[in-house]
């Protein structure tokens, strides 16, 4: 039998999985508790009892994407910048090929105004770190000759984040549009074909 406290992270981590596709199919105020309660087969009070408001929810939610996003970059360190690049591209790819999620970021920015003032203090943090990241990216690239680009690591940085984010949205009317941002992208940073 499980100690109690296991049972308590177990309920914790399955609703947080639940949100997780809500949020990334619906958006964060197009679900309910009901509709993670229904989900799991209980009550919502079960719910309320491990996130008293939504909006702890919510915190919740984008802390743990933070936190991952982290271990991702992590990853990446000591990866040349063109894999960089490619392993920012498919993350982008692995949303997409989930339902034709649209990223964590996506979602925050497009609900921000709507959203409680404390998940939008967290969603300025996670976008502000993966932006930082594609920053990064161009910044390293351009710092040991493998990119060639016009303006600045950081406006190439957020051109990539903006591109690869509206594309998300945009492929779920026209699947041509990822792979066509991944040519034109490699293309501004002056890299003719992706890594094998």
């Amino acid at each position: 039998m499980k100690p109690a406290a296991d049972a308590k992270n177990d309920t914790s981590k399955r609703i947080l999985d639940i949100a997780e596709q809500l949020l990334l199919t619906r958006g964060f105020n197009a679900f309910s508790y009901q509709h993670i309660s229904s989900e799991l087969g209980v009550r919502n009070a079960a719910i309320h009892y491990h996130y008293p408001k939504k909006t702890d929810l919510g915190v919740a939610l984008i802390q743990r994407y933070r936190r991952r996003f982290q271990r991702f970059v992590d990853a990446q360190h000591t990866l040349a910048p063109q894999q960089q690049l490619e392993r920012y591209f498919t993350l982008t790819d692995a949303y997409f090929e989930q339902d034709q999620q649209i990223c964590p970021s996506g979602i925050l920015t497009t609900e921000y105004q709507t959203l409680p003032a404390e998940m939008q203090a967290e969603a300025n943090a996670f976008v502000d770190e993966m932006r930082d990241w594609a920053v990064r990216i161009a910044d390293a690239g351009r710092e040991d000759g493998s990119m060639h680009y016009a303006g600045t690591a950081q406006a190439m940085g957020l051109l990539m984040l903006a591109a690869l984010q509206g594309g998300l949205q945009l492929a779920r009317t026209d699947q041509s549009v990822l792979p066509a941002l991944k040519i034109q992208i490699r293309a501004l940073l002056g890299l003719a074909t992706p890594l094998p």
